[in-house]
């Protein structure tokens, strides 16, 4: 694709490559579309130029940006093709939702006895990321998928979808990506023989009745021991999700270097989705203030290194979206400082604002 210099980027044309600051913090995502605000933005860090593609009356334009010319490509008008899209929001929550529905199917066959069907946990995990993965707006899409009668099988879902990226993310082997999408898909399963009175129980618990919902970390491993398909990693992490790196967890208070992997993953993610969703006993919290208990959590109660790449990770993901700020203004992330990735720049009424300056105000919710 053409290297375009700033001067000469015809607004509305669109970034066919990922774009960074000088100092590495992507800045705007392969895809966006380059109006009046981002052109300024490029030109604020310094930025002489980029990769772009524009479609002009139908015809895609790919050459002579560089010296002010918009040429038209030698396929001729009518013969390109129009540049995909990424999947529409809508079509997006039709993909969550069937995978909720799928889930819930799935956990209620083993409740009433059945074994797990690994295969079937795994064709609805594997259709979910072949749609979503490449989201930019995915974690706030997660956000508006939240609906409390249904706390369980999504966050089960948003998880395993969670942790399948964190894989990535890590750089851990491409062969165990899938697994550990299982793993955080089926952390929970162990809740299947757990009494339905305490499960769905819509007061707090007591602590005989916690102590009880404690057991399905057990419970998950010796369903996940038996079944075909999975490694040794996904019946751990089911075991070992709610262990901590000082030894506070549960249920066997082991420390960190005893904890697989996959669950030192799985119990990031768990953390940041149910935290960010609306439960029965909790309201949501911003995934900005979510991020910050993470990094807090790191000293001692979480992997510091599976946090890290998490927080840098997820953060990237919030360019672009709208957030409420502390003072009630509304405004879009334009850019995170991985050094105060919950403080980013936020653009307001055409300004831009760094909240890693201004200490007085923060962002208290996220708005989809």
């Amino acid at each position: 694709m053409p290297v375009c210099q700033i001067k000469h980027i015809p607004v509305g044309s669109r970034l066919t490559e990922d774009v960074y600051t000088p100092l590495g913090g992507l800045l705007f995502t392969k895809g966006t579309v380059v109006e009046d605000r981002e052109i300024e933005i490029l030109d604020a860090f310094m930025i002489e130029e980029v990769s772009v593609e524009a479609i002009v009356d139908g015809t895609v334009i790919t050459e002579g940006f560089a010296d002010g010319k918009k040429q038209v490509s030698t396929e001729g008008k009518g013969a390109s093709k129009p540049i995909r899209k990424r999947q529409s929001e809508p079509g997006i929550m039709e993909h969550l939702e069937k995978a909720v529905s799928s889930f819930k199917n799935l956990f209620q066959h083993v409740q009433g006895g059945q074994s797990i069907p690994v295969l079937e946990v795994r064709n609805v995990m594997t259709s979910l990321i072949k749609e979503v993965e490449e989201q930019s707006n995915l974690l706030f899409i997660l956000k508006k998928a939240d609906n409390p009668n249904n706390y369980l099988y999504e966050h089960c879902v948003g998880v395993g979808l969670l942790s399948y990226i964190m894989a990535k993310w890590m750089k851990l082997p491409e062969k165990e990506w899938m697994q550990v999408a299982l793993a955080g898909m089926l952390m929970d399963i162990g809740k299947t023989k757990i009494d339905p009175k305490i499960l769905w129980k819509p007061d707090k618990l007591t602590s005989s009745e916690f102590e009880e919902m404690k057991k399905h970390t057990v419970y998950g491993y010796e369903l996940i021991k038996s079944a075909k398909g999975v490694t040794q990693g996904v019946g751990l992490a089911a075991l070992q999700h709610h262990e901590r790196e000082d030894g506070s967890g549960y249920p066997f208070g082991i420390k960190g270097d005893k904890i697989h992997t996959y669950s030192k993953i799985i119990a990031v993610a768990d953390m940041y989705h149910a935290m960010c969703s609306d439960r029965l006993h909790q309201k949501a919290t911003s995934p900005f203030l979510v991020v910050e208990q993470l990094l807090q959590d790191s000293f001692g109660k979480l992997d510091p290194k599976v946090v890290r790449v998490f927080v840098n990770g997820i953060t990237q993901f919030s360019i672009g979206s709208k957030v409420e700020l502390s003072d009630g203004t509304v405004g879009k992330v334009v850019f995170i400082n991985q050094n105060y990735p919950t403080r980013p720049m936020v653009e307001i009424n055409q300004n831009i604002i760094n909240l890693a300056d201004k200490r007085n105000v923060w962002i208290v919710k996220a708005l989809v």
